[in-house]
Parts: C-alpha cells; sequence; structure tokens
C-alpha cells in the first residue's frame, strides 16, 4: 500500500466507469485510497461504485449534490489522506504502471509534480498523442524553467496526466464553474513547486467523446480567454511578465486560434456572428497585434526548428485570416469540415 490518494470525480459515466476503476485496481503500486467523489449521479454510476468499493477496501464512496467536476475535486482533495495526490477522469483509463513509475520518479528526485504524456482515444477508435510533453524526459528547477516550459507548450495543464504532493495544494483548489478548471488551477501549483519532472511515457488514456464540452462551443468557452487575462495578471503580480512577455502572446495567440476555430467550427452562422462580438468585447484589437508581432519575432528566432515554425504560422494565419474578415474565416471552416467529412466517408 502506498501514500497516494486517487480522486475520481463520477457523475453520470455508467458506460465508460467499470474500465477506469479496473485500470485503477490493476495498478503495480496499490494505491492508500480511491475517493470515488459520486456528483449527483442519476444513472447506475453510483451503483457501479458501491460494487467497486464492497470489492476493493481502499476505495471509498463520496456523495455529494451534483455540482461539477471542479467542486468533485476539491471535495477528494479535503477528504484525501496521502502524501501524494492523482487525478484521474471516470470516463478515462491509465496504464498499470502509471502510480508505480510517476511514485518512484517523485520520491527518488523529491519533485513535487511528476507528469507523463497523454494517449487521446477516439470515438472511431484511432488515437493520438496530446502535444505538451517533451520527447524525453524533462527536468526544470525553478519559477522561470516551469514558466518558459508552459508558454512553449512543452508542459501541458491538464491535471490529470500526473502525481502531485499534496502540499502543494495548500489553500489552492479548483476554480468551480469555469470549463477550463485544469489552466485555471496549473500557474498557482507552479509557483508552488520546486522541482518538476515530465515524462514522455503516455501512461494517461484520455477519451474524446463527440457531443463533450471540449467537442461543442457556447459562451463558457470564453472561460480561457479570460484565464489568458487571469495568467497575465498573475505573471505582474510575480514580476516575470516582463521576462515571458514575448512568449505570452505567442502562447495567447496559439489559444485564440483554438477558441476561433472552434467558435467556428460548432456553431450555425447566427451563432458564430454573436461569439465574434463576444470576441472582440474581451480581446481588443491591440492585444491581437500584440500577438501577430511577437509570433513573428518568434518565428525569426525558431527558423530551424520546422515544427515550431509551422505551429506559428498556423496560428498567424488565422489570427490574421479571422481579423481580416471573420464572416468568410467561418465560410472556409465549413468548407473545410465538409472536405474532409466527405474524404472519410469514402
Amino acid at each position: 500500500m502506498s501514500d497516494i490518494s486517487v480522486i475520481v470525480p463520477v457523475y453520470n459515466v455508467q458506460d465508460f466507469l467499470e474500465p477506469c476503476l479496473d485500470s485503477i485496481a490493476a495498478q503495480i503500486l496499490k494505491p492508500k485510497e480511491v475517493l470515488l467523489v459520486n456528483d449527483g449521479s442519476t444513472d447506475d454510476s453510483r451503483d457501479i461504485c458501491r460494487r467497486y468499493s464492497d470489492k476493493y477496501a481502499y476505495m471509498r464512496i463520496i456523495d455529494q449534490v451534483n455540482r461539477g467536476q471542479s467542486a468533485a475535486r476539491n471535495t477528494g482533495l479535503d477528504k484525501a489522506s496521502g502524501d501524494f495526490v492523482v487525478f484521474i477522469d471516470s470516463d478515462d483509463y491509465v496504464s498499470e504502471n502509471m502510480f508505480a513509475v510517476l511514485h518512484d520518479k517523485a520520491v527518488q528526485s523529491g519533485a513535487d509534480i511528476v507528469k507523463c504524456g497523454i494517449r487521446f482515444l477516439f470515438d472511431d477508435g484511432s488515437m493520438g498523442s496530446m502535444k505538451g510533453i517533451d520527447q524525453h524526459e524533462l527536468i526544470l528547477n525553478n519559477r522561470e524553467e516551469f514558466f518558459r516550459a508552459l508558454l512553449e507548450n512543452r508542459f501541458n495543464p491538464s491535471i490529470c496526466n500526473a502525481i502531485y504532493r499534496k502540499e502543494l495544494f495548500g489553500n489552492i483548489r479548483f476554480d468551480v464553474g469555469k470549463l477550463m478548471e485544469d489552466s485555471f488551477l496549473t500557474p498557482y501549483l507552479l509557483l508552488s513547486s520546486r522541482k518538476i519532472i515530465t515524462i514522455p511515457d503516455e501512461f494517461y488514456f484520455y477519451r474524446q467523446r463527440e457531443g463533450s464540452t471540449m467537442h461543442t462551443f457556447s459562451d463558457r468557452h470564453f472561460d480561457l480567454i479570460e484565464f489568458i487575462h487571469d495568467f497575465r495578471e498573475l505573471l505582474k503580480r510575480n514580476q516575470l511578465y516582463e521576462t515571458f512577455r514575448d512568449s505570452f502572446y505567442t502562447w495567447s495567440g496559439y489559444h485564440f486560434m483554438i477558441t476561433i476555430k472552434n467558435a467556428a467550427r460548432h456553431s450555425t452562422f447566427l451563432q458564430y456572428i454573436k461569439h465574434v462580438e463576444k470576441f472582440h468585447r474581451l480581446v481588443p484589437d491591440t492585444e491581437l497585434e500584440n500577438v501577430i508581432l511577437a509570433i513573428s519575432k518568434a518565428k525569426q528566432e525558431t527558423a530551424l526548428d520546422k515544427n515550431r515554425t509551422s505551429s506559428l504560422s498556423k496560428a498567424e494565419k488565422t489570427i490574421q485570416t479571422f481579423r481580416k474578415n471573420p464572416n468568410l474565416f467561418w465560410l472556409k471552416t465549413k468548407i473545410n469540415q465538409w472536405k474532409k467529412h466527405k474524404k472519410n466517408s469514402k
């Protein structure tokens, strides 16, 4: 038995919950406890949790009224008694050696956070990898290294593919009601950390379900813009903004690109017009100009890195096209979607 507390928020996931809990039960390094936070499920999820808690003494159900994933994670943090915590979403699953490898790394190195890679699982059976983990082990030893890795997309802000020393959280909790709760929390964990390690091994399997929140678009997705603004203020408060100003705007451009593209992909034209209006209220054109200038500078500095340059060019082109004619951008996006669908249906 280890000193790991596993926190699993559970809400109406009866079709995916058993593989998740089976993968936890199969761990080479057994956790001290698994906190199944039932967030007011109305399907058979709680019955499944009960079966597993009856079978495994270290699995425990905590019931609460439905308040969302962030609140469920916070409940788990408040109840966790282990020295380390791991978060697993109840529709995902993990490799049997995830706990053992990450825990050993943390103990042997003294790291506060050890992250692994993520493998995406799509509805059509295909797989993919999440960007944000180097192809080799990465050891980060101070604040500047932490934030540089985050802003250069070498450290992804997902909360689930890692082990954390519980003491890091202190009074830090997930912001209830925010769509991008991982992103909001991560910078505060970086400020609390002394050493972080990422490894490329893909131990976490993340389901990408059609119709899920991350595959639709609504006003809630503008939480990402709020996070960008909050992150800038956090950098300023900690005297890090001037050091990372260009990197911050380049990183912001990548996230603006995601917001713009998703708004076009998942909205009717009338919905999209309203999203564009809100985007412009939240992101003044001067901010987009700062993004373009920072990306242009970064392309010159990374000219020999073809992958990095390609990624930067894609973000720059998306933002420039959107600024010039947002309606035409929507139309081109829909045409590209139709072409892709037609090609895949052959």
